[in-house]
């Protein structure tokens, strides 16, 4: 009776595991989307927002809202995967804390996220225009991943508003840049461009002025700490016209724009489209888009001669361009998730294509797009000086300063134990004088610190 009972125990014990492991490792099936927002925060890519219905009614808003895990979740990097098989996971107590009740619309607007904070390991979610019912300005909110815990972010000067179809920008100092997309009214003052300049760390957001207003555009931070701004579209989503040839780059020590003219291959005006760095920092690589008439889907676009080409690819690619979807660099793969196949179509689910592709990028003579994600870190054999990892020098002066200081008080803590050593085992030897050094009781001429090196003295 007593092993029966036991046995009941053990039985219920196994069964509560299995629901827990079922649980833990529970894959999501997140629905089709577009113009959604996609943020890298250590090995986790959380997805926000989009849609994926032609009529931003509000009642479609609502119909979203009842699902949080497919408003908010991730995709998890820090495993090997294959595209047919994708590792979707929810966010802890997502339903009880996701704030959608007062993040912006997909109807108005919708939200602009990007990583920040002290660590960057924050996502700040920028809402749209202040509230046409109350008149009062939209909270930021921000989402700390280690500790999964949403909180309202009080921002002093001008108060941040998203815009939708916005590439979101953070430099290596925390600060988030988003240019404007839509004409916006903020402020008391109405403004048809700017860029939102907003310190995730001091949270302090300042207006600068910007040549243009954009949107559905490419833009990326480069080694130098200037920022690529490329293509887009008007108010109406018409394309830019020359806004492949026509590029811009932002000097934000400086705070001046500044145009440059590309050559090459020349490539239709285009808008939706993302354009991320390449691993060795010295180009930008563009992908996709809402043109149907360009049968091509990548560009790269030479930083030492601005000069654009098709970069030679191989594998397997997608069958149909896509356009607003997400990129982003995880190791050594461009990472693209959902979009659509001209503004309104989804022609790649109905053919069963993955809601992500891969673009093997750590060989600049050829790509490769491939279904297979292997999260082993890249090993780098020597680092180019415009390479992505490094910062403005300005930033590694703490860093460097701090090495210097400890390397001083290492060498002095060791000269000081070799001198004891010297003069107890010296006590009675012939004493050296400064400029000398003892050798086997014998008083010698101590070395240059080039005679050293060369090797001419052997103590």
């Amino acid at each position: 009776m007593k092993n029966l009972k036991n046995s009941k125990l053990f039985s219920i014990s196994i069964l509560c595991l299995l629901q827990i492991i079922i649980k833990v490792n529970a894959q999501l099936s997140p629905s089709y989307r577009k113009l959604h927002s996609a943020v890298l925060v250590e090995k986790k890519l959380y997805i926000f927002g989009g849609f994926n219905s032609p009529n931003l009614a509000p009642e479609n808003e609502v119909n979203y809202n009842k699902s949080p895990d497919d408003r908010f979740f991730y995709l998890d990097v820090s495993i090997s995967f294959d595209t047919s098989n994708l590792p979707w996971r929810s966010v802890s107590n997502n339903v009880d804390n996701l704030p959608l009740g007062s993040l912006s619309s997909v109807a108005t607007g919708g939200v602009a996220a990007s990583i920040g904070g002290v660590n960057n390991d924050m996502i700040f979610f920028f809402n749209n225009e202040r509230d046409n019912a109350t008149k009062s300005d939209p909270p930021v909110h921000s989402y700390n991943s280690p500790n999964n815990v949403w909180n309202t972010q009080i921002f002093s000067g001008n108060n941040p508003i998203g815009r939708n179809q916005m590439r979101i920008v953070t430099d290596y100092n925390g600060k988030v840049y988003l240019l404007t997309g839509f004409d916006f009214t903020i402020q008391g003052v109405t403004r048809s461009s700017g860029l939102f300049v907003c310190d995730t760390i001091n949270l302090d957001c300042v207006i600068k002025d910007a040549p243009f207003p954009r949107l559905g555009y490419g833009a990326t931070l480069l080694p130098n700490g200037m920022i690529i701004y490329i293509g887009g579209g008007d108010r109406n989503y018409v394309p830019i016209r020359d806004g492949f040839r026509l590029i811009y780059l932002y000097d934000p020590a400086n705070v001046e724009w500044i145009p440059k003219v590309t050559t090459g291959k020349k490539l239709s005006d285009d808008v939706g489209f993302t354009t991320v760095l390449g691993l060795n920092g010295d180009r930008i690589i563009l992908y996709g888009g809402n043109n149907n008439n360009d049968d091509n889907n990548l560009y790269v676009l030479n930083l030492t001669n601005y000069e654009w080409f098709v970069p030679k690819v191989r594998g397997k690619g997608p069958q149909y361009k896509r356009g607003e979807h997400c990129a982003n660099v995880i190791g050594k793969y461009m990472v693209i998730t959902f979009g659509s196949n001209g503004v309104l179509d989804a022609k790649y689910k109905e053919d069963g294509e993955s809601d992500v592709l891969l673009l093997d990028i750590s060989d600049d003579s050829e790509y490769v797009w491939t279904t297979s994600f292997d999260p082993t870190p890249l090993k780098i054999n020597s680092t180019p000086s415009n390479s992505l990892s490094l910062k403005p020098a300005t930033n590694n002066t703490s860093i460097i300063v701090g090495l210097t200081i400890g390397l001083i008080l290492f060498i002095c803590i060791l000269s000081g134990i070799t001198i004891f050593y010297i003069r107890y085992k010296n006590s009675n030897k012939a004493i050296p004088t400064p400029g000398n050094v003892v050798k086997d009781g014998d008083i010698i001429t101590i070395p240059s610190d080039y005679e050293l090196s060369h090797g001419k003295y052997r103590i």
